[in-house]
């Protein structure tokens, strides 16, 4: 029987290391810290991204107010409403600057409108349908901070009583709704993976436990204690593991560095850059190597025990 050293401090008399799938713990679990850490690393940016939508999302309203149909038989009752309709912008857009509840109010320019409209227009020729269409005037409106915005939308109707007021309402449920789905369907695969762990290590404890059952028998029979065998395997498992993980974290970073690369390169704004904070940083690096350590330790303990029980 051969002897192996583990810091100098723990002592092997079972040749684990040695024969079939002797590196299959750390194979394995290099795989599944990858996965599970670029599933959690992806939850953090989803959760990011949300909230930083959320934040401008939730203090912004959209005043619109559109433009009317000018008859085109008669000039000058189409000049009167045009000026009917600049006027009462004008009074809004100084009625909001002058509101409490508001901390800053812009009005768009033709430019931006058209911008907002072209993805659902198209763009190049098809353009031309948009100086044939009266476009609406928006409003850009920042709130102050506990702004009542029921009492600024009936101020808004009573100056232009056809003004619509857009409190991202539905977008900030539709925001919300894909968080929360994304990190439930993630909490999901985490747990999926975690099990997967433990069966996948129990598997490989006992296998070992067949391929050196001489060994055993013999410690066994000898007077070796159960926890003087399963410390053995353990120790084994954990030193597979650990060196698994933190391969399998490596591999996530850089594959997260990857994509951050790509979505800048991209410079898209549908897509969100990856960007997690320090406290997630730390998290990221830390959290799938104790767990999938603690994992591997309870799992082989307890693999080995039970099928120590089983010998004579």
């Amino acid at each position: 029987m051969s002897r192996k050293h583990f810091n100098k401090k723990y002592t092997y008399d079972i040749s684990l290391d040695e024969g079939v799938g002797a590196r299959m713990t750390s194979w394995v679990t290099g795989l599944m810290v990858f996965f599970a850490t670029l599933t959690l690393a992806l939850n953090f940016s989803l959760s990011t991204v949300a909230k930083a939508w959320m934040s401008s999302l939730s203090g912004t309203v959209t005043v619109e107010m559109k433009a009317p149909l000018l008859p085109l038989t008669d000039k000058t009752a189409a000049a009167e409403e045009q000026q009917k309709f600049q006027t009462g912008v004008h009074n809004v857009l100084a009625f909001l600057q002058k509101s409490p509840a508001v901390a800053r109010a812009r009005l768009m320019t033709g430019a931006e409108v058209k911008a907002l409209i072209e993805p659902w227009l198209g763009q190049g020729n098809e353009n031309t349908a948009l100086d044939a269409i009266p476009l609406p005037t928006l409003i850009d409106v920042t709130l102050a901070p506990k702004a009542d915005v029921a009492l600024l939308t009936r101020n808004i109707r009573t100056i232009v009583p056809s003004a619509l007021v857009d409190r991202q309402s539905a977008t900030l449920n539709n925001v919300r709704m894909l968080s929360d789905t994304g990190t439930f369907f993630m909490l999901i695969l985490t747990s999926i993976i975690g099990v997967l762990a433990i069966v996948t290590i129990s598997g490989i404890v006992r296998s070992k436990m067949l391929i050196h059952r001489t060994e055993v028998e013999t410690l066994h029979l000898i007077g070796a204690s159960d926890e003087y065998i399963a410390r053995q395997f353990r120790q084994h498992t954990l030193r597979g593991t650990l060196k698994g993980a933190l391969i399998g974290v490596l591999c996530t970073v850089a594959t997260l560095f990857a994509l951050g690369h790509v979505t800048h390169l991209l410079d898209s704004g549908f897509l969100p850059h990856l960007k997690l904070m320090p406290a997630q940083w730390a998290m990221l690096l830390t959290l799938p190597v104790v767990t999938g350590c603690l994992i591997a330790h309870l799992t082989a303990q307890a693999s080995v025990l039970r099928e120590l029980a089983k010998l004579p």
